[in-house]
């Protein structure tokens, strides 16, 4: 008794999926929310087209969604291409080969080096240890701190 509210809207079920998904994507976008909302749009279509059996209709909701979704990927994929800034989010690695001043002297191979308004730890290659306000090479990053090599 429940479920029949629910089994008397028939194929419009399908246009109230979109709808809903539609709304949720534009509430919480996640990018492919809209895909299975166009799904249900597809099936919906097809099933006032023609006369399509539910467990059908449930099975190319199934393939058209992760069809769309597939196919947005990878149009989304090959439109990416290169960025005109590739080291934005690689702070640590576009400071590599560019030479530093130490901001204090190293102890065991380890000190500080000053890049732009910010002290980065750095670790010397070799152990050696070297004065404050010489020059350090950074040869390489390890997390978040640079190593290097007198330079």
């Amino acid at each position: 008794m429940e479920n029949s509210y629910f089994f008397s809207l028939g194929i419009w079920n399908w246009f109230i999926l979109a709808g809903i998904l539609g709304v949720l994507e534009m509430v919480a976008p996640g990018y492919f929310l809209i895909w299975y909302g166009l799904a249900a749009l597809v099936v919906g279509g097809l099933a006032l087209a023609v006369d399509i059996s539910w467990q059908m209709q449930l099975i190319l909701y199934a393939v058209i969604g992760m069809g769309l979704l597939i196919a947005s990927l990878r149009f989304a994929g090959a439109r990416a291409g290169e960025s005109d800034r590739p080291m934005l989010n690689k702070r640590g690695r576009s400071l590599i080969g560019k030479t530093y001043s130490l901001v204090n002297a190293t102890a065991n191979g380890r000190g500080s080096v000053k890049v732009g308004d910010s002290i980065w730890s750095v670790r010397l290659e070799d152990g050696t240890d070297l004065g404050k306000g010489d020059s350090v090479l950074i040869t390489g990053v390890e997390g978040t701190k640079l190593v290097g090599k007198a330079g």
